[in-house]
């Protein structure tokens, strides 16, 4: 029964101490082949909504009412444009 504990310990030993001073693979960084292209925010992609609108006014979405203290008209397209009271 020693003789196989101490078997098992001299091998167990030996597996462990093996790992010792090997690299993780995990902290290899793998780069691509091109660099990546930068994407635009998601804001600007918002933002080409309004850009048909002149001025300081803004795109209504589709089925809202204008409000009274709001100036609201239509533009090429079908859009309608809103410009708030200041």
């Amino acid at each position: 029964m020693r003789k196989i504990f101490g078997l098992f310990s001299a091998l167990t030993t030996a597996s462990l101490l093996s790992a010792c001073g090997t690299p993780d693979p995990r902290s290899e960084v793998v780069y691509p082949y091109t660099p990546p292209t930068p994407r635009a925010p998601a804001h600007a992609e918002q933002k080409a909504n309004y850009d048909s609108c002149p001025g300081d006014a803004e795109e209504l979405a589709p089925g809202s009412i204008c409000p009274s203290s709001a100036q609201c008209f239509d533009i090429a397209g079908g859009k309608r444009c809103i410009v708030y009271e200041k």
